[in-house]
Protein backbone atom coordinates (compact mmCIF):
# COMPACT_ATOMS: atom_id res chain seq x y z
CA UNK A 1 0.00 0.00 0.00
CA UNK A 2 1.43 3.86 -0.83
CA UNK A 3 2.22 6.13 1.99
CA UNK A 4 -0.76 8.50 0.26
CA UNK A 5 -2.89 5.85 0.65
CA UNK A 6 -1.98 4.90 4.05
CA UNK A 7 -1.98 8.03 5.38
CA UNK A 8 -5.65 8.93 3.85
CA UNK A 9 -6.97 5.87 5.54
CA UNK A 10 -5.21 7.13 8.99
CA UNK A 11 -6.83 10.84 8.38
CA UNK A 12 -10.30 9.16 7.91
CA UNK A 13 -10.30 6.58 10.60
CA UNK A 14 -8.99 10.05 12.79
CA UNK A 15 -11.83 11.89 11.91
CA UNK A 16 -14.22 9.09 11.92
CA UNK A 17 -13.47 8.59 15.91
CA UNK A 18 -13.71 12.36 16.35
CA UNK A 19 -16.65 12.92 15.53
CA UNK A 20 -18.11 9.77 17.00
CA UNK A 21 -16.93 11.28 20.21
CA UNK A 22 -18.22 14.73 19.64
CA UNK A 23 -21.44 13.47 19.02
CA UNK A 24 -21.43 11.32 22.13
CA UNK A 25 -20.00 14.32 24.23
CA UNK A 26 -22.70 16.80 22.73
CA UNK A 27 -25.87 13.82 23.99
CA UNK A 28 -24.26 13.93 27.28
CA UNK A 29 -24.62 18.11 27.15
CA UNK A 30 -27.45 19.38 29.83
CA UNK A 31 -30.71 20.21 28.11
CA UNK A 32 -32.79 22.64 30.69
CA UNK A 33 -35.78 21.69 28.70
CA UNK A 34 -39.22 21.53 31.13
CA UNK A 35 -39.40 17.85 29.32
CA UNK A 36 -36.02 17.26 30.84
CA UNK A 37 -37.11 18.06 34.29
CA UNK A 38 -37.17 14.81 37.08
CA UNK A 39 -40.70 14.17 37.71
CA UNK A 40 -41.99 16.44 40.47
CA UNK A 41 -38.78 18.88 39.83
CA UNK A 42 -39.23 22.59 39.52
CA UNK A 43 -35.53 22.74 37.76
CA UNK A 44 -33.20 21.22 35.79
CA UNK A 45 -30.79 18.66 38.15
CA UNK A 46 -27.70 20.39 39.55
CA UNK A 47 -24.46 18.96 37.07
CA UNK A 48 -22.80 15.57 38.79
CA UNK A 49 -19.82 16.95 41.19
CA UNK A 50 -17.09 15.27 42.72
CA UNK A 51 -16.46 15.33 45.60
CA UNK A 52 -13.03 14.35 46.95
CA UNK A 53 -12.94 13.34 50.62
CA UNK A 54 -8.96 13.14 50.84
CA UNK A 55 -7.40 15.23 53.95
CA UNK A 56 -4.44 17.57 53.32
CA UNK A 57 -1.52 15.57 53.61
CA UNK A 58 0.16 18.29 56.15
CA UNK A 59 -2.46 18.52 58.41
CA UNK A 60 -1.49 17.48 61.65
CA UNK A 61 -4.60 17.45 63.67
CA UNK A 62 -7.64 16.60 61.05
CA UNK A 63 -7.67 13.09 60.44
CA UNK A 64 -11.13 12.20 59.13
CA UNK A 65 -14.61 13.71 57.89
CA UNK A 66 -17.63 12.37 56.48
CA UNK A 67 -21.04 14.56 55.48
CA UNK A 68 -24.61 12.73 54.38
CA UNK A 69 -27.80 14.05 53.22
CA UNK A 70 -30.99 12.34 53.86
CA UNK A 71 -34.72 12.42 53.21
CA UNK A 72 -36.75 12.78 56.72
CA UNK A 73 -40.45 13.96 54.89
CA UNK A 74 -41.53 15.49 52.16
CA UNK A 75 -40.17 18.89 53.92
CA UNK A 76 -37.58 18.05 56.09
CA UNK A 77 -33.91 17.18 55.89
CA UNK A 78 -31.46 15.52 58.13
CA UNK A 79 -27.78 16.83 57.54
CA UNK A 80 -25.02 13.84 59.50
CA UNK A 81 -21.34 15.01 59.75
CA UNK A 82 -18.61 13.37 61.43
CA UNK A 83 -15.10 15.06 61.75
CA UNK A 84 -12.77 12.84 63.60
CA UNK A 85 -9.01 14.43 64.98
CA UNK A 86 -5.91 12.38 65.32
CA UNK A 87 -6.09 13.81 69.13
CA UNK A 88 -7.61 15.79 71.63
CA UNK A 89 -8.09 18.86 70.61
CA UNK A 90 -9.13 22.09 71.97
CA UNK A 91 -12.38 22.05 69.47
CA UNK A 92 -13.55 20.04 66.76
CA UNK A 93 -16.68 20.50 64.53
CA UNK A 94 -18.79 21.33 61.53
CA UNK A 95 -20.58 24.22 59.72
CA UNK A 96 -23.96 23.53 58.00
CA UNK A 97 -24.65 25.24 55.26
CA UNK A 98 -28.13 23.84 53.77
CA UNK A 99 -28.18 25.16 49.82
CA UNK A 100 -31.16 24.83 47.07
CA UNK A 101 -30.40 24.42 43.49
CA UNK A 102 -31.74 27.11 41.26
CA UNK A 103 -31.47 25.40 38.16
CA UNK A 104 -28.33 27.34 37.66
CA UNK A 105 -26.22 28.23 40.67
CA UNK A 106 -27.03 26.61 44.32
CA UNK A 107 -27.71 29.22 47.26
CA UNK A 108 -27.69 29.27 50.80
CA UNK A 109 -31.05 28.69 52.71
CA UNK A 110 -29.85 28.29 56.35
CA UNK A 111 -26.71 27.52 58.22
CA UNK A 112 -25.53 25.93 61.45
CA UNK A 113 -23.03 25.33 63.67
CA UNK A 114 -21.62 21.96 66.09
CA UNK A 115 -18.52 21.48 68.11
CA UNK A 116 -17.03 19.57 70.83
CA UNK A 117 -14.63 20.45 72.97
CA UNK A 118 -11.81 18.73 74.70
CA UNK A 119 -11.68 15.92 72.45
CA UNK A 120 -11.19 13.80 69.43
CA UNK A 121 -14.21 13.63 67.66
CA UNK A 122 -17.33 15.28 67.00
CA UNK A 123 -20.60 13.59 65.35
CA UNK A 124 -23.55 15.82 64.40
CA UNK A 125 -26.65 16.17 62.58
CA UNK A 126 -28.85 19.42 61.92
CA UNK A 127 -32.77 19.50 60.54
CA UNK A 128 -33.58 21.54 57.88
CA UNK A 129 -36.83 22.25 55.94
CA UNK A 130 -37.15 22.13 51.94
CA UNK A 131 -39.38 23.03 49.94
CA UNK A 132 -40.74 20.30 47.16
CA UNK A 133 -39.75 20.35 43.75
CA UNK A 134 -36.42 21.60 44.41
CA UNK A 135 -32.79 20.00 44.74
CA UNK A 136 -30.93 20.27 47.97
CA UNK A 137 -27.55 20.04 49.33
CA UNK A 138 -25.35 20.56 52.41
CA UNK A 139 -21.88 22.08 52.53
CA UNK A 140 -20.09 21.34 55.30
CA UNK A 141 -16.92 22.84 56.65
CA UNK A 142 -15.35 19.98 59.39
CA UNK A 143 -12.57 21.83 61.04
CA UNK A 144 -10.05 21.13 64.54
CA UNK A 145 -8.57 23.55 66.51
CA UNK A 146 -5.40 22.92 68.90
CA UNK A 147 -3.67 25.97 70.49
CA UNK A 148 -3.07 28.54 67.60
CA UNK A 149 -2.83 25.85 64.90
CA UNK A 150 -6.61 25.71 62.72
CA UNK A 151 -7.25 23.11 60.00
CA UNK A 152 -10.85 22.43 58.35
CA UNK A 153 -11.79 20.91 55.39
CA UNK A 154 -15.02 21.38 53.07
CA UNK A 155 -17.45 18.91 52.02
CA UNK A 156 -20.80 18.98 50.03
CA UNK A 157 -23.20 16.26 50.43
CA UNK A 158 -24.84 14.40 46.94
CA UNK A 159 -28.11 16.62 45.95
CA UNK A 160 -31.10 15.27 46.95
CA UNK A 161 -34.69 16.35 44.93
CA UNK A 162 -37.74 16.88 47.62
CA UNK A 163 -40.60 15.82 46.93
Amino acid sequence: MSKMKKRSRVITAFSASLLLSLAIAGGASADTSASEFAPGAKTSAPPVEMNINTINPLATYLKNTSSDIRKLSSSNVQITANTTATQTVDSVGVNFTFQRWTGSVWIDIDSYSGSSSNTSAYNGSSSFTAVSGYYYRCRTIHYVRKGSSYEEQVMFTQSLLMG
